[in-house]
């Protein structure tokens, strides 16, 4: 007999994150709250100029999801790559 061994290694397979669609009337009211109160808290730190530059963003960003396609929460590098660099130009 000789003297190796053979190592199992698990694969573990995480289970798909929940989408925000799927979850339950409670969590979406419990979260809806917690995003209010961060929202605000954020919006009385930053200065209008800020504010208003996040909201020329993300409307940029809703643009971009809406004309190709994708999800808003479709974050991967290239949709942030594509997105700034506007290929379609």
């Amino acid at each position: 007999m000789t003297g190796s061994r053979v190592t199992v290694v698990p694969v573990v397979t995480p289970a798909p994150p929940a989408r925000p669609e799927d979850y339950d009337t409670a969590t979406r009211a419990a979260l809806d709250h917690i995003d209010g109160q961060a929202v605000r808290a954020v919006a009385d730190g930053r200065p209008e100029r800020t504010r208003k530059g996040y909201a020329q963003d993300w409307a940029s960003w809703s643009k971009f999801c809406a004309d190709s396609g994708v999800p808003l929460l479709a974050v991967t590098p290239g949709t942030l790559v594509w997105a700034v660099a506007d290929p379609g130009e």
